[in-house]
């Protein structure tokens, strides 16, 4: 199931999801900013071009808490791919 939402920018976003708890944020985008840990393999945050901006433990589009955020290699300049796992409503979490 895929819904789409529109950016600041009016950059279309497909959001679509892919497994229980797995969604997947794309579209065109000029640039994208990430926060890291300390381990810059762990993304924290992720900032598309006139949004949405994602950070772990916040809402996702009111369908439960962000617990990783993996960007994926389009293989196109200008179109982003950002994999959102939520926790699962088995799991504890703040």
């Amino acid at each position: 199931m895929s819904q789409c939402l529109r950016s600041k920018e009016k950059n279309k976003r497909v959001i679509t999801q892919i497994g229980e708890n797995e969604y997947l944020v794309e579209g065109e985008s000029d640039w994208a900013r990430f926060g890291c840990q300390s381990d810059i393999s762990i993304i924290t945050s992720a900032n598309l071009e006139g949004g949405p901006f994602l950070i772990v433990g916040d809402s996702f589009l009111g369908k439960g808490k962000i617990s990783a955020i993996q960007n994926i290699d389009s293989g196109r300049d200008g179109y982003i791919i950002i994999k959102v796992t939520l926790f699962s409503t088995k799991e504890k979490h703040d």
